[in-house]
C-alpha cells in the first residue's frame, strides 16, 4: 500500500509540473520522488537489519530479500540453541564425572577443565589460557607434560590436599591439543595398604604356629622315641594346630561379614539375648579358672531383632578379650539392659586399662595392645575386627572408654 502511494503521488507530480512547466522540469520532479523513495527505503531496511529476527514489513521493495535474510537468521538461531544445548549437557556431564578433566594446547595452555579438576589440582575459572605448569609445580607432572614421561602415567601428591594422592594420565587429541585425567587414588592406595598388611599379618600369624608343629613333627620322625615322649610331643601339636584352625575359621567369618553389608532376612529372627550371654559367661569362667570374678546382670524379657550366631560370636570375642586382658583377681561384668535409646550391651572389666591413642584402632585386623599384667594369653587379632561388623550389621556401633590404670568398657547401643 505504502509503495502504490508513493508511484501514485509522484505520478500526479509529475503531470502536474509536466503540464505547467515542460517534460524536463516533469523528469526532475520524478526522478526527486524516486531518490526520495529509496532513501526511505532504504532507511527501513537499516531499521529492520537492527533486529533482523522480526519478521520483514510486506510492502517494502527489499522484503524478498530480507525475508530470506530472517529465514536463514531463524534456522541458524534453532541450531545454535541446539548447539548450546548439547554444549550445557557435555558440561554437566562432564562435571559430574569425579575425576579431573583438563583440555590444554599444545604448548600447555589450559583451555577448558571440568569440576573435578578445581577439587583435586585446585584449577580457578581465572586459570584458562594459563600454563598448567605455572600452576602444578611438581617435577612428575612437568615430565608429564613435556612428553618426557614414555609411560603418560605420574602419581603425586595432590596440591590442594596434601593427604590425597593423584594419579594423572595425557592423552594426545591430535597435534595441536592433548587431555591430562587426573584421578584420586588415594582411597586405592589405601586398599592396597591394606591387602598387603593383611597378607603380611596372615603370614606372621601362622608362622609361629607353623613352625612348632614343624619342629616337632621333625623330632618325631628323626628320633627314636618312647611312647611317653611321642605322646607328649603330639600333645604339645594341639595347641598350636587349634590357632591356626582359629585364625582360619576367624578370617572367614570376617570375610562373610564384610561380603554383605546387611544380614539376610531369613536369618533375623527375635534373640533373647540374656540365653547368649549366660552361655557365653560360662565359657569366660572356664577360660579363667577362677581367676576372675564375672557377674552377668541380663534382662531375660529384653529381645532384638538379629542374627543369633553373629550377635553370640560378638559378645563372645568382648567377653572372652575382657578375660584375656584382666589381670588376676580383677571383676568383670557384662550387663544387658534397656534404655530410652534403646538395648545396652555392656562388658567393663577393672584391668590395667588402654591408652587413648590405641583405642581407635582397636577394631583394626591384627592390631594388638601390649597389656602389662594380662596374664592370659591368645586370640587371632581378629576379634574386635569381627565385632565392629557385626554391630554395623545390626544397626550399632561398638563404644570404647579406658582410662590406664582403671579398666576399660565396651558396649553397644542397639536402636529400639
Amino acid at each position: 500500500m505504502r509503495r502504490l502511494a508513493w508511484i501514485s503521488i509522484a505520478l500526479v507530480a509529475c503531470a502536474f509540473v509536466g503540464f505547467s512547466k515542460g517534460l524536463a522540469w516533469a523528469l526532475a520532479v520524478g526522478l526527486l520522488f524516486l531518490v526520495t523513495f529509496q532513501f526511505t527505503e532504504l532507511l527501513g531496511f537499516q531499521q529492520w537489519s537492527k533486529r533482523p529476527l522480526r519478521r520483514p514489513e510486506n510492502d517494502r521493495i527489499w522484503t524478498a530479500g530480507a525475508e530470506r535474510v530472517h529465514k536463514l537468521m531463524l534456522a541458524m538461531r534453532v541450531r545454535s540453541r541446539g548447539f548450546i544445548a548439547v554444549l550445557r549437557q557435555m558440561q554437566l556431564t562432564a562435571d559430574a564425572i569425579p575425576d579431573g578433566i583438563v583440555v590444554m594446547s599444545a604448548s600447555g595452555e589450559i583451555e577448558y577443565f571440568n569440576s573435578g579438576a578445581r577439587k583435586l589440582l585446585g584449577l580457578l575459572t581465572g586459570d584458562r589460557g594459563e600454563n598448567i605448569l605455572a600452576l602444578i609445580r611438581d617435577p612428575q607432572v612437568h615430565s608429564l607434560i613435556n612428553g618426557e614421561n614414555q609411560s603418560g602415567l605420574v602419581e603425586f601428591t595432590s596440591p590442594v590436599d596434601a593427604t590425597k594422592q593423584i594419579e594423572m594420565r595425557r592423552v594426545d587429541l591430535d597435534e595441536n591439543r592433548y587431555i591430562v585425567i587426573a584421578r584420586d587414588v588415594t582411597e586405592l592406595h589405601r586398599l592396597l595398604t591394606l591387602r598387603r598388611d593383611f597378607v603380611a599379618n596372615v603370614s606372621h600369624e601362622l608362622r609361629t604356629p607353623l613352625t612348632v608343629i614343624l619342629g616337632y613333627l621333625e623330632t618325631l620322625t628323626e628320633t627314636e622315641l618312647g611312647d611317653e615322649e611321642r605322646r607328649a610331643a603330639l600333645t604339645k601339636l594341639v595347641k598350636p594346630a587349634r590357632r591356626m584352625q582359629g585364625l582360619a575359621e576367624d578370617l572367614l567369618t570376617l570375610t562373610n561379614l564384610e561380603a554383605s553389608p546387611n544380614p539376610d532376612d531369613s536369618r533375623v529372627v527375635g534373640v533373647v539375648v540374656a540365653r547368649i550371654l549366660a552361655t557365653v559367661v560360662e565359657e569366660a569362667r572356664n577360660l579363667s579358672q577362677g581367676r576372675h570374678e564375672i557377674t552377668l546382670e541380663a534382662d531375660p524379657s529384653l529381645v532384638i531383632e538379629g542374627v543369633s550366631d553373629e550377635l553370640f560370636s560378638a559378645f563372645h570375642n568382648l567377653v572372652i578379650n575382657a578375660v584375656r586382658y584382666s589381670p588376676d583377681g580383677g571383676n568383670i561384668c557384662v550387663r544387658w539392659y534397656g534404655h530410652s535409646e534403646g538395648a545396652v550391651f555392656e562388658v567393663e572389666d577393672e584391668g590395667v586399662g588402654i591408652a587413648l591413642e590405641h583405642i581407635s584402632r582397636l577394631t583394626e585386623r591384627f592390631y594388638r595392645v601390649d597389656l602389662r599384667g594380662a596374664r592370659v594369653r591368645g586370640g587371632t587379632g581378629l576379634g574386635l575386627a569381627i565385632v565392629k561388623h557385626v554391630l554395623r550389621r545390626h544397626n550399632t556401633a561398638l563404644r570404647i572408654e579406658s582410662r590406664l590404670g582403671q579398666g576399660s568398657k565396651f558396649s553397644c547401643v542397639f536402636p529400639r
